[in-house]
């Protein structure tokens, strides 16, 4: 297990071999998710890939796109 402390701005530095194993790359987008007393972090496109059809939309696109926004507010 790998640690990392947070800044004075909340922020964590993700370990190299984590960053490798999962392959985030600079630029990347994670999703996180609360989970009791942990944190789920996953990388953008797993999360899509995971629920990718499970959530029926009448308009795709338009709610990926708001989905996109939603995450950069």
């Amino acid at each position: 297990m790998q640690s990392s402390k947070v800044s004075t701005k909340y922020q964590v530095t993700i370990p190299r071999e984590i960053r490798q194993k999962i392959g985030i790359s600079a630029g990347d987008i994670v999703v996180f998710e609360a989970q009791k007393d942990k944190i789920q972090i996953e990388k953008l496109e797993e999360f899509y890939e995971k629920y990718a059809g499970s959530i029926k939309v009448k308009e795709p696109v338009k709610a990926v796109k708001e989905a996109r926004e939603r995450l950069w507010e």
